[in-house]
Parts: C-alpha cells; structure tokens; sequence
C-alpha cells in the first residue's frame, strides 16, 4: 500500500481577506515535500519491480522474477528462449541453463558437458538441448551429476556406457541429430535425462540396413529388422518350373529366402519348408530352389491354385552381440559389364579388401541398386562380382549386371560379424 498522506496539508489555506501567518505556508509546502518523496521513493521501487513490456524510459528492461511463484494464471502463446552453442563443439562445454531453456548446436569431436545456472533447490528447472552431428565418431560425456539407475532415465538411453560411473553416449549408426532434456529438482545435484527424438533402448526396434559388420555407432543389445517383404499370392505353376504371382516379383532376388503357407498347387513345394528364389524371370513370374545355387524346383505346371498359396519371403530380426570394429574403404566404380557379371574398381582397386564383406553402393549402376547390402564373391584385381546373399559367412550367387559407364562409389567393411539374425516364425 502507498504511504501517501495529504492529511497534513491544509487544503484551505491560505483563508481569503485575512492576514494568514506565514507558519501555514510552511506546514503545506513541508507535507508536499514529503508527500512528493514518498511517491518518488514508490515510483522507483514500481521500476525495480514491476513487470512490463517494454523498458521504460531512461532505464534497461529486466523482467527477471527472481524465482517469484506466479499463481492460478492462464497463459497463452509462451514461447522457449533459444541459445546458439556454435556448430563445431568438442572439448568440455559448460551449458548456462540460465541463458535459454532450448540450446542447440553441433557436435564435431568428443565433448564433455557440464552444466551451470540451475534453478534452486525445491524447483525444477529443465534445459532442452537439441544436437546436430558432424562427427559420427564423437563420444558424448554427460557430468557426474547424471545419476546412472534406471530411475534416472540414463541407463536406457540409446549406445549407453557406464564409464567409471559417467554417462556417455556414442552416436547410434544413421543418426544425425541427438535431442535431450536434461532436469534438476536441486539445483544441479542430481541430474535426470529424457530423450525425445530417438526411442530408448528396448522400447522400440528400427527398421534398417543390417550388414553383418554393422555399422559405426552399433553396439550390443541394439535389435533391428531388416527391409520388409510383401507376401505374395501364387496363381499359378508352369512346366517350365516358373511360379505365376498375381502380386509383383520386383522385391525378389536371387538366393532371397521364402516359405510357403496355405496349400500347395505343386507336390514338389512343401508347405512351410525353406526355399530360395533361383530366378526372377518377370514382374510376376520366379523359380525357386531348395538350395542356395541350386537347381530350378521341377514343377508339373498348368496347374491354377484352387486353395489359396502364398509365397512369403523371409525377414530376419537382428541382434548387435558386439561393437562395431569394421575398418571402411570407399572405392570408385569405373564400370559395369554384362561378361561374367564384372565390376571394376578404380585405384586403390581391391587392396585391402577380402571375400564375403558387405559392399554398398553409393548410387545404382548396372543393375545394382543403391543403399542395398551386396556381398563380395570374387576378387581380381581390379574386378570383383558381388551376390545379394550371405550364408555362414559366405557370399552366394552371382548377381548379374549389365554394362554401364556410368561411375559411382562404393563403401567396403571389413572387421568383425557382430550381427547375428533370427527368423520369426508365422502362424
């Protein structure tokens, strides 16, 4: 409340017609003079205190409430300050809560985070960081101060390691942004972290390429599938050993595993047996084998599916056992020929690599298609042939290519099988 008074000024002072004493101009002018510093003394305490939407006059805005509880208030468009931590952190990098509840920036070598500023204890204060990623090598250290149970959120966050009873997270393979929010309930104590752009471990299974080296950033305990496969329904059987879909062959390849579910048209194929696909003759028609490489099945043909039969190609779940040790070449592809399926490397051509390791090609050229795992069966310098398939660590068939100038590249991975592969059963 104001301590303005105006009771002490006489407000009919001086009285009309008479001689008034002097000592009442005094009295008035005195409770005006002080009346007038009250205000000027409230005045300013308004200006260090209240809230406003823009700086007054002769004075610098500061809506800081210092920690004051604002009650029963209903809000509408708050938005989060941001703060711009640089676009090449590595080293040891203190985060100024205090500076923005969003800081952003990206990772370019290992860094270890520290964390100042925190609200005090009794209140919780978060901070969203929100991580690009340069260098997929780096190694991200949390402080100390990032509790290690699984309460804290910490021991379930993706390529997790517990190093001396520090937090630290590798970058998870493919990923390229790392979201956190990191909160305290006593002022930097006790630090707890929740992801929000990537699922935690063993909440969720990616869908990715899977070679058996893996890739940088894979780490035990990480589950994915591999692509997926359409079923396909079976219409017909030829004599000439081909089975008809009335779906599209375009998924299939050469060796590509498959079962067979409902009833079978043909006495040769099994009901729930493993086969492979041979060849793929057109976008509805493919043969098949009981073997890898092996010969077509001999069907008896002509005969239309009266009961429903399905083909149903296999996709395998996959289990990271160890971490990723594998060494990278990339290589240019000079060209591509149809004569015996050759691709010829440029300079350092085959040095360094060895039979049956994964190789992916950067762009599609003579009929191999991009960001697909194939697999090296044959090395002659500066040739190679490749196979789609891979079975107890050897390639299988031959995958045929045609020719074709056009260049690309290719990454090679040599080093540990730290994938294994389970195949899901139907039902």
């Amino acid at each position: 409340m104001s301590t303005i008074n105006t009771n002490g000024i006489t407000v009919n002072y001086p009285t009309p017609g008479v001689n008034n004493n002097s000592q009442g101009f005094r009295d008035n002018f005195a409770s005006i003079r002080t009346n007038l510093n009250t205000a000027g003394s409230e005045i300013t305490d308004l200006q260090n205190k209240v809230v406003v939407k823009q700086a007054l006059n002769n004075s610098t805005l500061n809506n800081d409430m210092a920690n004051t509880l604002i009650s029963n208030a209903a809000t509408r468009g708050f938005r989060a300050t941001t703060f711009n931590l640089g676009n090449a952190i590595s080293g040891t990098m203190l985060i100024d809560v205090s500076l923005a509840d969003v800081q952003y920036g990206t990772i370019a070598g290992n860094t270890t985070l520290q964390f100042g500023s925190w609200a005090p204890t009794g209140t919780q204060s978060n901070v969203q960081l929100q991580l690009a990623v340069s260098d997929v090598d780096a190694v991200i250290t949390f402080p100390s101060e990032l509790a290690t149970t699984d309460d804290s959120g910490a021991a379930t966050l993706e390529n997790y390691a517990n190093v001396g009873g520090v937090v630290t997270v590798t970058v998870p393979y493919g990923v390229t942004q790392l979201d956190y929010r990191i909160s305290t309930l006593d002022c930097g104590n006790t630090l707890t972290i929740e992801p929000f752009n990537r699922p935690r471990i063993d909440t969720q299974i990616q869908q990715r390429l899977v070679p058996p080296t893996g890739f940088m950033g894979d780490v035990p305990g990480t589950v994915a599938v591999g692509p997926s496969f359409n079923q396909l329904t079976i219409s017909l059987s030829n004599a000439a050993d081909y089975l008809t879909t009335s779906g599209n062959t375009t998924q299939l390849y050469t060796d590509l595993s498959l079962t067979f579910s409902g009833v079978s048209c043909e006495g040769n194929i099994t009901i729930g047996n493993t086969y492979y696909v041979r060849n793929v003759v057109s976008s509805t028609t493919f043969t098949i084998s009981s073997s890898i490489g092996g010969a077509n099945i001999n069907l008896a043909g002509n005969a239309s599916v009266t009961s429903a039969m399905y083909a149903n190609p296999i996709s395998y779940v996959y289990v990271c056992t160890d971490t990723y040790d594998a060494t990278e070449y990339t290589r240019g592809v000079a060209s591509t020929t149809d004569s015996g399926n050759i691709i010829t490397l440029d300079s350092p051509d085959t040095t360094s690599l060895t039979l049956n390791a994964p190789i992916i090609f950067t762009a599609n050229v003579g009929g191999l298609y991009a960001n697909t795992v194939y697999y090296i069966k044959t090395l002659s310098s500066p040739n190679i042939t490749v196979s789609q398939s891979r079975t107890d660590g050897i390639a299988g068939t031959v995958v045929d290519v045609i020719t074709d100038a056009n260049v690309t590249t290719a990454t090679i991975y040599v080093g540990s099988d730290i994938w294994k592969r389970i195949t899901p059963s139907s039902w």
